[in-house]
């Protein structure tokens, strides 16, 4: 092979030894490389003697030394064949690199040949027979040459055919060289075969039928049977498989089916048979062997399962002494139950699947249509239930029984002493376990903070102690107990009784817009030192609690109106009581306008409809009373028309009617309605309009 020839396989192989597989993604073939494991030569000057791996060049033909004796050589190289069996070689290259060369102008005639197998390395006078010569070399143009080649497939291909673990190669001279110096030459001490090939799939491993392996035989019920198998491959990344199956003593009625060649080699493949392609109450067997693009490799040995595609129809009944069904509360969360599950004679009932998640937990029968006992720890309190089936040895399952019950509440107990106090005080808080429960240990949680863990003494309490501080705090405590059987309690939110000293405000009965009004603020927390007050969320005062636990607070409102007034309590310590308010009214003195016939924020008559404002004062004095221009009323446009485009009257005369004679009355008409008038005494109406 030419130098230009060799180099779509060198550039493939990098490396001896390197695997590359090939780009096209359907190809089942790979390149790759062996190198010779061993090698050796003869001497003719020492012909008794073998020479196994030495150190530098291997000797091929003759050569002179320096004391004048002729030595004339052959070199032995092995490859290790057990990684090719059963391979398929579509091309094979040998090749190896010359050292030295005693003259390039002779003409090269290294000569490649097969080996019998030998059970000790060669000598000159024992030599293995040469069974046949390698056609080659190529790459004749480089002296020494750097890669010279053999055509290799052929020879490759007969000793893995031969089931050969390796394979002894000679390199040589011919007759009419071999004893001539000046042909002598050495080599590099390693031989490389590039290759492409196929291998096999190996026989498949790991038949399982739903699951279960070979030698269980098993029985499937309704719906798919699954069929599934691991098959490795040497040279290909991806395989297929080919399945049968057939009625057990029947091959002549065997079935088959494929799949692609897409699955991974070393992962599980499968095939779903279809219960259409299955017959009911009969045994089968089945086997499988791998695919790749090129070859099929062997079937693998047989397995057997047996159809029963008729369900049992009992529902069992359930019971349990402990959780009965449909009653007051019972146990607790963490506290085993255990439920008795009956076939009622069902004799294709080999066990009970419990539960709704898939798959289903199982619990065997103690014989064909007998019980069995079933533990169940409840991890929630109240109200649950057990979904439970009978199934046979197929997987097929009875009707459902439904079974209800209560799982009781068992969180512990909390009590604090003092049972209330107020901010700032310590307590002494302790839990005690659930009836006879027990406990070892607590973890509980105050609020948001992290869970603690505190241990029980021999009585099963546990205590802790906590000073409240923070007013806005809840102090809501979340605990469960370790029960003495290991299990956790459900948990109990309980909260821890604390006085916040919410401070009293006591405000005036009423409070006019422009008048001073006190305030009174009582201290409940003790040792408050200071109240802290802000009025419609205005900027905080802070002043001193007075010896009697008061102080007074004078506000003068500037609106009418609601109003907001917060107070809260400071000790000398720092602790802040909660914040108390009080939501007071503010009410002005002007005059109050009201109408039947208009009512404020509201519609009312019609443009032409009459009506009358009545106005009321609580101080007497001189007011002004505003009315909208004529012509400008609700529903007119500046036309004076209405709505439905006719013009109305203008109502540009307004009669004012004012109780008594002793009241100055000055109007102005058509010009913007504003009456002046002289307000009568308190509380008396002021004018009729």
């Amino acid at each position: 092979m030419t130098r230009t020839a060799r180099a779509g396989i060198t550039a493939a192989l990098l490396v001896a030894g390197t695997t590359v597989v090939t780009a096209a993604p359907a190809s089942a073939t790979i390149l790759t490389s062996i190198s010779s494991t061993s090698w050796s030569y003869t001497d003719s000057a020492q012909p008794k003697k073998s020479f196994v791996n030495p150190a530098g060049n291997a000797p091929v033909g003759a050569k002179v030394t320096a004391d004048g004796k002729k030595h004339v050589s052959k070199s032995y190289f092995t490859f290790d064949l057990t990684g090719l069996r059963g391979a398929k070689v579509l091309s094979a290259e040998l090749w190896g690199r010359e050292a030295t060369v005693a003259d390039c102008s002779a003409p090269r005639a290294t000569e490649l040949w097969v080996t019998a197998p030998s059970a000790k390395p060669p000598t000159w006078e024992n030599q293995p027979a040469e069974l046949s010569k390698v056609p080659g070399p190529g790459s004749l143009d480089v002296c020494p040459s750097d890669y010279l080649d053999w055509a290799a497939a052929p020879t490759l291909q007969q000793a893995i055919d031969a089931g050969r673990t390796s394979l002894t190669l000679v390199l040589r001279l011919p007759d009419g060289q071999q004893h001539n110096p000046r042909f002598g030459r050495t080599q590099q001490p390693s031989l490389t075969i590039s290759l492409e090939k196929n291998q096999a799939p190996a026989a498949a491993t790991n038949l399982t039928t739903r699951g279960k392996a070979c030698a269980e035989s098993p029985t499937v019920g309704l719906g798919d049977t699954r069929l599934s198998a691991v098959v490795t491959d040497p040279d290909s990344y991806q395989v297929g498989a080919e399945f049968a199956w057939w009625p057990a003593g029947h091959p002549d009625q065997r079935q088959t089916t494929e799949l692609g060649k897409y699955w991974t080699p070393g992962y599980p493949l499968w095939t779903d048979l279809g219960q259409d392609r299955l017959a009911d109450g009969v045994t089968y067997d089945w086997q499988v062997r791998g695919t790749d693009e090129l070859t099929a490799g062997p079937w693998s040995g047989t397995c057997r399962f047996t159809t029963d595609f008729t369900p049992p129809t009992t529902a069992p009944q359930v019971t349990s002494t402990d959780f009965p069904g449909d009653t007051a509360p019972a146990g607790g969360v963490g506290v085993p139950g255990v439920f008795t599950f009956d076939a009622r004679g069902d004799q294709d009932v080999v066990r009970f699947a419990v539960g709704e998640s898939v798959p289903p937990q199982y619990v065997t029968a103690d014989k064909p249509g007998g019980t069995a006992t079933y533990t169940f720890t409840p991890r929630t309190d109240g109200p649950q239930r057990l979904l439970v089936r009978g199934v046979d040895a197929g997987g097929n399952s009875t009707p459902s029984t439904t079974y209800r019950f209560w799982v009781g509440s068992n969180g512990p107990s909390m009590a604090c002493a003092p049972a209330q106090a107020f901010l700032g005080e310590t307590r002494q808080c302790t839990f005690s376990p659930h009836g006879t429960d027990g406990a070892t240990e607590y973890l509980y949680r105050i609020d948001d903070q992290p869970e603690v863990t505190v241990p029980a003494g021999s009585d099963g309490t546990a205590s802790f102690t906590i000073t409240p501080t923070d007013a806005a705090k809840g102090y809501r405590v979340e605990v469960r107990a370790r029960m003495t059987n290991g299990n956790l309690s459900a948990d109990r939110t309980t909260q821890i009784a604390v006085d916040r000293g919410l401070p009293v405000i006591d405000a005036p009965p009423s409070l006019m817009v422009g008048q001073p009004a006190v305030f009174t603020l009582h201290a409940t927390l003790p040792g408050s030192a200071t109240f802290t007050y802000d009025w419609d969320y205005g900027t905080p005062v802070t002043i001193p609690v007075g010896p009697d636990g008061t102080a007074q607070v004078t506000i003068t409102p500037a609106e009418q109106g609601q109003h907001w007034l917060h107070a809260h309590t400071t000790t000398a310590a720092g602790l802040v009581s909660a914040q108390d308010e009080v939501n007071v009214t503010a009410v002005t003195n002007g005059p109050k306008v009201t109408s039947v016939e208009y009512p404020e924020y509201a519609v009312g008559g019609y443009v032409t409809t009459p009506g009358h404002l009545h106005v009321l004062v609580a101080v007497a004095g001189r007011g002004e009373l505003h009315l909208p221009p004529p012509g400008r009323g609700a529903g007119h446009d500046p036309g004076g028309r209405g709505r439905d485009g006719e013009r109305r009257p203008d109502p540009a005369q307004r009669e004012l009617a004012v109780p008594g004679n002793d009241h100055d009355v000055r109007r102005r008409d058509g010009v913007g309605g504003q009456l002046l008038l002289v307000l009568p005494a308190v509380g008396r109406p002021a004018a009729h309009l």
